[in-house]
């Protein structure tokens, strides 16, 4: 029992450096530093899944997060042709590889001659998502402002977890508007 309690304070800061890495997001954000941020009181949300006939649970989720985060930062929400500005997200799928494990090869060499044999780590295709919003000018339908975010938004996570994850990284994009 004395040996576990040794590698415990080592185990421990383990399990506490790879939570926190976990938990770490990739946000990032951009801008046109020619626009002009002054003077945008209102925002709309520009339409969503207009080829699917209807608003994906993930597209009500983002809605969701935006409307509540920018209405908290003093924005109102009006109709499309009112709006200062508009918004528009979008996820964006992705393919990530992850490799695990190790590779290991031994060879041997005589002169300027020699054979090697390794073998590969294992690797496997990982499928996630990266949330994008935009901000566009009404007048021009250009894009002034853009965030992304990129947390390992799965398929196999729970409706709750997938919440929590759509509005942490809404949140965090959006205490970065407007820039400057």
């Amino acid at each position: 029992m004395k040996q576990l309690s040794v590698h415990r304070p080592f185990f421990i800061l383990w399990l506490a450096i790879t939570a926190l890495l976990a938990g770490c997001s990739t946000v990032t954000v951009d801008h046109d530093r020619g626009a002009s941020f002054a003077g945008q009181n209102t925002y709309a949300i520009m339409p969503h899944g207009e080829d699917q006939g209807y608003l994906s649970l993930d597209a009500s989720r983002i809605e969701r997060s935006l409307v509540r985060e920018l209405d908290a930062r003093g924005y109102q929400r009006v109709a499309l042709e009112e709006a200062d500005i508009l918004v528009r997200y979008d996820i964006v799928e992705e393919i990530r590889n992850q490799s695990s494990g190790f590779s290991y090869g031994f060879g041997f060499g005589r002169n300027n001659l020699g054979l090697g044999l390794a073998t590969a780590p294992d690797s496997r295709q990982i499928k996630e998502g990266k949330l994008v919003v935009e901000f566009v000018t009404p007048e021009e339908r250009r894009a002034i402002w853009r965030g992304a975010g990129r947390r390992n938004l799965t398929e196999g996570m729970s409706s709750e977890r997938r919440e929590r994850l759509i509005d942490s990284l809404i949140t965090e994009m959006l205490a970065k508007y407007p820039p400057g």
